[in-house]
Order: C-alpha cells, then sequence, then structure tokens
C-alpha cells in the first residue's frame, strides 16, 4: 500500500460490515490464509451480499470482490514514528504519481524501501542503543 503505508506503521482496526465502508477508505481482510490492506473503489452487489471492491495504491487492476467473510475492519488510524493520523480517503496528485512509479518499477521500489529501511533502522537502533545504555 505504498505510499500510503509502510513498513513498521503500526494500524488500528475498527471491525465493521460491508455496508459501513465508504468509498476510498482502507480495509483489512484475509483471503487464502494472507492478510491483505487495500483502498475501496466501490462497493458491489453481488446474489443479495454486498462486495467491496479494492485496489492497492500500487496496483493497476482491481482485486477479486471481498466477501462479507473475508472483511476483518477499515484501518481508522495509522501510528508511523511517533505521530498518529487517519488515512485519507483520496491521495493527492503528488502521492497517485509516485504510487505509479513504485507499482511500475520494481527497481525504484527496491531503492526506496530499502532507503525507508536504512533511515528507520537507524533511528530504532540509537533509541534501542539509549535505552541499554539507560
Amino acid at each position: 500500500m505504498l505510499p500510503t503505508l509502510w513498513p513498521g506503521d503500526v494500524l488500528t482496526i475498527r471491525a465493521l460490515s460491508p455496508e459501513q465502508v465508504e468509498r476510498g477508505e482502507l480495509v483489512l481482510y484475509m483471503r487464502h490464509g494472507r492478510f491483505f490492506i487495500h483502498r475501496v473503489t466501490r462497493r458491489n452487489f453481488m446474489l443479495e451480499e454486498t462486495c467491496l471492491i479494492t485496489r492497492g495504491d500500487c496496483m493497476s487492476e482491481d482485486d477479486p470482490p471481498v466477501r462479507r467473510g473475508e472483511l476483518l475492519g477499515k484501518v481508522t488510524e495509522v501510528e508511523r514514528v511517533g505521530s498518529v493520523f487517519r488515512p485519507a480517503r483520496r491521495l493527492p496528485l503528488s502521492r497517485e504519481l509516485v504510487a505509479y512509479m513504485l507499482g511500475h518499477s520494481s527497481l525504484l521500489r527496491q531503492v526506496v524501501l530499502r532507503l525507508w529501511n536504512y533511515f528507520h533502522t537507524s533511528e530504532a537502533q540509537a533509541d534501542a542503543t539509549f535505552v541499554r545504555a539507560a
């Protein structure tokens, strides 16, 4: 879900039904034993059941419909490096451009994630060293 979510983010999830989810919100669902967090692009009514159509911010195609039994909840807060924020329901144009580039260039995605890890691992190691020293 780059650039909205980054490794190490701590998410707060609120359980709800597909009817309570709005377009643009981030949802957590489980499929085939794996967790996914993607943005809702629309709601779809299939066989008298409301399903959610989702897509990762870097992805070019929608995911298969998310059924009621797969939905675990929506992301209400993101904690990142000491700050807490609510995820926006729409990406600003600058982030859409970043998402597009990250989704279409595996080299760029690898470089960005390595840089992210380098800068955030350094801070965590420094904090851990300080705590151990105290």
